[in-house]
């Protein structure tokens, strides 16, 4: 706590921008590279977002542009204020202290937050929030507060899941986009929002397979034979799907498998792209990574699981409820352990929180804060601005390679060395780096050459 006290009298050039001694100039070095970056982002996100939403041609001529350059301009204005809110300090106040970086962000995101589009406001306050979390969390580890605890992703994810699933079984219990993301992934069988739906599904399996595969007439009646007879097996009254309860959960199974092997082998080969024309191989690579059978055998496994159990409960108590989705919810997250992810598991429960804060809104427990994202979002950035410039080695190493993406490399040329005497050990992921500052702007650089000579 005693070396939190101290004060630096360096100037912005010697501890931050020390590739240029001028304010202005490291000022349009970052903003020119954060707002082409953040282009490049936006551009093929919004225009492949819009492809599959399946946007028509007015949203592509009127909408599409200015939705990007204003996902842009909030982007870039995060690093170009910090950057400027960096150096305006030093002029008026004449130091730096360890807690410093948090005037010196907190406008920057807020003010940002207000250029974005009003609908994806609470959706980035809860991502930032998600990575504070995360590097809070990082931090404390690092100091001995806190341990870390095996499969706790995990541990978490189950917490989380069995929340949602219990939701999910009741009546209007999540909103709808919620809802609908999780009728893709196990189907809307379990949900009383979708009852009426599943009952009124016909089975045309015979018509729909007949229009996809064209076999000789004995040998697709004979193979239609074996599919009906080995789906009729034995279901309970309460049950809602069309077949028996196996064929229910090997179908979802094999479903989410395909599913999940697909979206990650198809992020593998669009990151193997550029790497085509020089290793050719890359594509098939990608393809037989261990990564998709991973991710297809934690979601396959999770939605068999889901389903399975609320199948065995229904026979077990001859009854149907929600709390039976939350101890399937609980016991099908295990399968994380094929695909852990830490990301995914603290977005959730950021979410759920998120949902739940509402539901308690609503019903009166709670006070609603208002601009409640622009606070979250300004108090997390400025936490991982916090991190960034102090204990770096504490982000998580992909938002990292990020920042580093965002402005030109221009985070990793902070003089840390002049911030270990906090003991955060700030130089950990540079310790090799010295800037090499111009004497005729840096009394630092002025003493160091004068020493050199005595």
């Amino acid at each position: 706590m005693a070396t939190w006290s101290k004060t630096l009298n360096c100037s912005c050039y010697e501890l931050g921008h020390t590739w240029t001694p001028y304010c202005t100039q490291a000022f349009k070095d970052v903003c020119t590279r954060g707002f082409l970056y953040s282009f490049k982002i936006y551009g093929p996100l919004y225009l492949v977002a819009a492809i599959l939403r399946r946007k028509n041609k007015e949203y592509f001529l009127k909408k599409l542009l200015p939705e990007i350059l204003q996902s842009t301009l909030f982007l870039g204005t995060n690093a170009v204020l910090f950057m400027g809110g960096f150096c305006l300090w030093r002029r008026i106040v004449g130091f730096y202290f360890f807690f410093n970086v948090f005037p010196c962000a907190m406008p920057a995101p807020a003010l940002a937050l207000l250029v974005e589009r009003k609908d994806r406001r609470g959706m980035l306050a809860l991502y930032v929030s998600n990575l504070a979390i995360e590097t809070l969390y990082r931090m404390a580890e690092a100091r001995g507060y806190v341990r870390q605890i095996k499969n706790g992703q995990v541990i978490l994810f189950s917490i989380v899941s069995s929340i949602y699933l219990y939701l999910y079984r009741q009546k209007s219990g999540l909103e709808k986009s919620t809802l609908n993301f999780i009728k893709l992934l196990l189907g809307g069988e379990e949900s009383p929002d979708l009852l009426s739906e599943a009952r009124t599904i016909k089975s045309t399996s015979s018509q729909v397979y007949h229009n996809v595969l064209r076999l000789p007439e004995a040998m697709w009646q004979r193979l239609l034979q074996l599919v009906q007879k080995w789906r009729q097996g034995p279901r309970h009254h309460l049950c809602k799907h069309l077949h028996g309860c196996h064929s229910y959960c090997i179908e979802g199974f094999l479903r989410s498998f395909t599913m999940g092997y697909i979206v990650q082998a198809a992020v593998g080969c669009f990151t193997a792209l550029p790497k085509l024309t020089k290793q050719p191989s890359s594509l098939l690579q990608a393809l037989k990574h261990r990564n998709n059978f991973s991710l297809g055998a934690f979601l396959g496994l999770f939605t068999a699981v889901f389903r399975m159990v609320n199948c065995v409960l229904r026979w077990l108590r001859d009854t149907d409820h929600a709390i039976h989705g939350a101890v399937a919810g609980f016991l099908a997250s295990w399968s994380m352990l094929f695909y852990k992810s830490t990301s995914v598991a603290l977005y959730l429960a950021t979410k759920i929180t998120e949902i739940l804060y509402f539901k308690g809104i609503k019903k009166g427990w709670v006070p609603h804060i208002k601009c409640g994202d622009i606070l979250l979002y300004s108090i997390s950035t400025s936490i991982l601005f916090h991190a960034t410039v102090f204990e770096a080695h504490s982000i998580r190493p992909a938002y990292w390679r990020w920042l580093l993406k965002i402005t030109g490399g221009k985070f990793a040329m902070i003089n840390r060395k002049l911030l270990d005497i906090y003991g955060t050990q700030a130089s950990k992921l540079y310790p090799d780096f010295v800037p090499k500052l111009d004497p005729r702007f840096s009394e630092m650089a002025r003493k160091a050459l004068l020493e050199g000579k005595s």
